[in-house]
């Protein structure tokens, strides 16, 4: 009775454990809510392009989450530089994220409700307007970890007891600028990093995708940095 016990046991500390792994089969899918249109006099007006961002981003995703089945092995991890190519999180499963144009898609209506041109748009034709609003991506770094404790498939029992179960990091870098679209002159840039981190416990697993709030984040100030720099042009002799 004793070894099916422990056998019972072993198959559900496994089953946990590949549960986790596999995001709980829950696709993540990219979603972003602008700040709220505002109408008002446009400081320039001119229309502005939003091009698909230019990738600078490391092709290289070294995923050792299941080295959490090896004996005294604290942990298995994940260190991605392009955490959308892998189809297992640690707390979620295959993300539905273009970087390049998902951002742009949301930088393009965050500017564009903010009334400070004639007009913003998502474009793959930049021409089409007076200046381009364009970016760099330079990192989507993802740290992700399932903790184990050493124990292999036993580790996650101790998650019922509340013991954490998982840690992520996210990290987004990007350089964005404002051109005039017929001679590239750029008339505001600036370099943006910001990053995240969440502790899970089995009762309360936290999203492990966290780059439209941190895209959120960076718009706060970018904007405001933008509006300035546009007003101070305006108003220059």
């Amino acid at each position: 009775h004793n070894n099916n016990g422990i056998f019972q046991c072993l198959i559900a500390s496994l089953i946990i454990g590949l549960f986790l792994l596999s995001g709980c089969a829950s696709q993540r899918a990219w979603t972003y809510k602008a700040e709220p249109y505002v109408r008002a006099n446009p400081i320039i007006n001119k229309s502005v392009a939003v091009p698909p961002l230019a990738d600078h981003r490391e092709n290289l995703n070294n995923n050792m989450m299941m080295l959490y089945l090896v004996p005294l092995m604290p942990f298995g991890w994940q260190d991605l530089n392009t955490p959308e190519g892998v189809q297992m999180h640690a707390n979620s499963g295959l993300w539905i994220f273009r970087p390049n144009e998902d951002f742009a898609k949301a930088i393009a209506e965050e500017l564009n409700n903010t009334s400070m041109f004639k007009e913003v748009f998502f474009t793959h034709r930049p021409n089409d307007a007076d200046l381009i609003f364009r970016g760099k991506i330079i990192s989507t770094k993802y740290n992700g970890t399932l903790i184990t404790y050493g124990l292999s498939v036993y580790g996650p029992l101790l998650w019922f007891i509340g013991l954490p179960a998982s840690y992520v990091e996210n990290q987004l870098a990007l350089q964005l600028e404002l051109v005039e679209a017929k001679t590239m002159t750029v008339l505001w840039q600036q370099s943006f990093n910001r990053d995240a981190s969440a502790l899970s416990i089995l009762y309360a697993m936290q999203p492990d995708f966290m780059y439209d709030n941190l895209l959120k984040d960076i718009m706060k100030e970018a904007i405001p940095s933008l509006r300035d720099k546009l007003r101070s042009s305006s108003t220059s002799p």
